[in-house]
């Protein structure tokens, strides 16, 4: 028997009182499943819902273009799926397939609508607790392609890891060459020309080369921090482009559908419309000439 912590923690049920917990933990029944067998299938009617209990799914939804199924999330122990076919009823949304042997636990929706007819003010509650998840819902989906990395990735930033950016940027401008050309010029001159004092870096300035050891030591380490961050940030790029582009499609799939529904939708309709139509001009007919409901009428000779 499912325990009433679990059932706690589902969104939908956790403002349940202890003892409708109770009653709705005895509405849960068994539902072996084992590897490679499908749960359920994308527009399949959904009338349960289902706990894993032990095993894994994927979940995944068809790519009409390339005959494939894009995985969108995997399932463990103490997840549950296809709570939203309790309410409203209507086809799975995505496709569940057993990864390997699984235990679940499966509430038909019909047990679960009886047990809210007998408490009104829990499916209130459940109501409110759903409304709250979709508004939540759109915040993410809204505020999913807006999402600037180089932002995510300055509030990341240490101190140490901007001086280094700083450093490195330096490194790598014009503005550096400039100064590094002018800095050998000039140490090569007091060195070699003894104009006033004696030259403290004699040729082959062997202190020189001391010093241009020493900064290319330090800043091979530096640019390379640099160019780890640059990667992080292409990969945490391309992982936001991934999931911005599977949410379009996605949508695209669903908008396709809802327009493939709509003209059917339209199309029953004038087909209705036009059978009433011709009733009544039927209807009209009969009215204006008797006969024509009994046939054609033989001629006689004269």
């Amino acid at each position: 028997m499912i325990s009433l912590e679990f059932l706690s923690k589902i969104p939908i049920f956790k403002s349940l009182s202890a003892s409708d917990l109770q009653v709705l933990a005895g509405l849960w029944r068994p539902h072996p499943l084992r590897q490679g067998e499908t749960l359920f299938r994308k527009g399949d009617t959904g009338t349960s819902m289902f706990i894993v209990e032990g095993g894994i799914i994927e979940i995944s939804v068809p790519d009409e273009h390339q005959k494939r199924d894009i995985r969108i999330s995997v399932l463990h122990e103490a997840d549950f799926l296809g709570e939203l076919s309790l309410i409203d009823g209507l086809p799975r949304t995505a496709t569940a397939i057993a990864v390997e042997d699984c235990r679940l636990l499966e509430m038909q929706r019909d047990d679960f609508l009886d047990f809210l007819l007998e408490r009104p003010a829990v499916a209130i509650s459940m109501v409110s607790e759903i409304g709250h998840r979709l508004r939540v819902t759109n915040e993410q989906v809204t505020s999913l392609a807006s999402r600037n990395v180089n932002e995510e990735i300055e509030e990341q930033l240490s101190f140490g890891d901007r001086v280094a950016d700083k450093m490195a940027k330096f490194g790598g401008s014009w503005g550096f060459l400039i100064f590094f050309a002018a800095f050998l010029i000039a140490w090569t001159a007091m060195n070699t020309l003894q104009i006033l004092i004696r030259p403290f870096d004699e040729y082959p300035f062997i202190f020189l080369n001391l010093m241009l050891s020493c900064v290319a030591a330090v800043q091979a380490p530096i640019i390379m921090m640099s160019q780890n961050r640059a990667q992080k940030k292409d990969r945490l790029r391309a992982e936001l482009d991934y999931q911005v582009n599977l949410k379009s499609e996605l949508m695209l799939q669903q908008l396709h559908a809802k327009m493939d529904e709509m003209r059917a939708t339209e199309l029953h309709m004038v087909v209705e419309t036009l059978q009433v139509e011709l009733a009544l001009i039927r209807r009209q007919l009969e009215e204006m000439n008797p006969t024509v409901s009994s046939g054609p009428v033989s001629g006689t000779n004269t």
